[in-house]
């Protein structure tokens, strides 16, 4: 999460102010002081609360839309209550077996499990949900083919170990015929299946010149990868925006939807996520997207750190269940680098 605040706050205005937010995320109305103190772990009268609720609004804890009226939390209100929130919130045992289950059903395919991880985010937050597959910090070499298309073009196909698959076409100098091509490919593969791009580059073999034309677009199309930190994001849940009034304005949901079509400033607000164990909350102006201004995102990374990583969270409006989004995301982040750690064979 982001830095701890200091609030020069009393501990009764914490309670208030916790009372508050909890009301208003559960019925999206000013909670009125009558309210408040019926809820308070001490009992104090409606006129003080009053006067607490004053307070908080001027520390800017606190918005009220008129004088009479009750009160609303801020964007400040809503970052003590994350802060406040213990970082040991976690699901139900039962539950986090049944994603697993889930998730595991699907495990050998990396693109699979990040949709359905995706897919039942959505549903036990009923928020936006967003997911990139993991991305190896470097590329390695798979398996590459040579297709013959025409005498002098052919189509160079390059699988990567976190099952990234590019294409390239290759324009030729002399004709080829399919044989010719696919011994070239059978030799490049010998000498570097399973490098990384830094290391095929430090390899000395002895290349033809095609066969350093092939190489080259191998390491082009790596270099590429590499410089994408993030692959694609999954999407789902923005029905969720549409079918919950009062969380939302209809217009900034259809703000949200086409921020989340923009996959190339969706991916800059992925990029910003911390190093996997930690779970980002940015609410409101926090989020330097212009398009966020009006939400909250709940991100974690996942994975294997230094090696392969994804991201996962929730998008949604600042008026979330903030415990229940912060407990799931990293529930997922958690679950999904354990497959992270299955599918790349390896172990801390």
């Amino acid at each position: 999460m982001c830095p701890k605040m200091s609030p020069a706050i009393t501990e009764r205005q914490e309670d208030i102010l916790t009372v508050i937010v909890n009301e208003y995320v559960r019925g999206g109305v000013a909670v009125s002081s009558e309210s408040v103190a019926g809820k308070l772990p001490v009992a104090v009268s409606p006129a003080t609360v009053r006067g607490e609720i004053a307070e908080l609004e001027q520390a800017g804890y606190i918005i009220r839309p008129h004088t009479s009226a009750g009160g609303l939390p801020s964007n400040k209100a809503y970052r003590f209550y994350v802060e406040a929130l213990d970082e040991n919130l976690e699901p139900a045992q039962e539950l986090q077996d049944a994603i697993r289950g889930r998730l595991r059903q699907a495990h050998a395919d990396v693109d699979g499990w990040t949709r359905l991880a995706v897919q039942l985010l959505a549903q036990l937050v009923r928020n936006i949900a967003v997911a990139t597959p993991p991305r190896a910090v470097e590329s390695r070499w798979k398996y590459l083919q040579l297709v013959y298309l025409q005498d002098f073009l052919a189509m160079l196909v390059i699988v990567m170990e976190e099952t990234r698959l590019k294409q390239q076409l290759v324009l030729l100098e002399n004709p080829f015929t399919q044989d010719e091509l696919t011994q070239v490919s059978n030799k490049l593969n010998a000498h570097f299946s399973g490098l990384t791009r830094r290391e095929v580059v430090r390899r000395t073999v002895p290349l033809t010149s095609f066969e350093e034309t092939v190489i080259q677009s191998a390491l082009e199309i790596f270099r590429t990868e590499e410089e994408s930190r993030l692959a694609d994001p999954y999407v789902d849940g923005l029905r969720h925006m549409f079918h919950s009034p009062g969380q939302m304005e209809f217009s900034h949901a259809r703000e949200l939807a086409e921020l989340l079509e923009d996959r190339s400033l969706l991916r800059s607000v992925l990029s910003e996520m911390p190093e996997r164990g930690g779970v980002r909350v940015a609410i409101g102006d926090e989020n330097k997207a212009d398009l966020l201004q009006q939400s909250s995102v709940v991100f974690a990374q996942y994975g294997i750190p230094n090696e392969a990583s994804g991201v996962v969270g929730i998008v949604g409006p600042t008026r979330m269940e903030y415990a229940n989004a912060i407990s799931h995301v990293r529930c997922l982040s958690e679950l999904m680098s354990e497959l992270v750690l299955e599918v790349y064979g390896r172990r801390n």
